[in-house]
């Protein structure tokens, strides 16, 4: 189980790395022959992914779409924010 300041910061970094790749992937649809610009972005990317593995692995998936379900569902059985999930 993770600290509630690991997964904040960890939640925070996962923020970062997608604002990242949107604002680049903007650029590059004006600017497509940079390859700084898309060198970054797959940076980005991987460290995104990186980020977004580790938050499931310790605390489970962002959002329901990338929920499993093969064991059935259980979105909604550990406690919600507002009952101390993020704690």
């Amino acid at each position: 189980m993770m600290h509630p300041s690991e997964k904040q910061k960890l939640l925070s970094s996962i923020y970062q790395y997608g604002f990242a790749m949107d604002d680049t992937r903007l650029y590059l649809d004006t600017h497509p022959e940079d390859c700084e610009a898309l060198a970054y972005f797959r940076e980005m990317a991987e460290r995104y992914h990186d980020a977004v593995r580790t938050w499931e692995e310790n605390v489970g998936p962002l959002n329901q779409d990338w929920a499993d379900v093969s064991d059935g569902w259980a979105w909604i059985c550990d406690p919600w924010p507002w009952e101390g999930g993020m704690c």
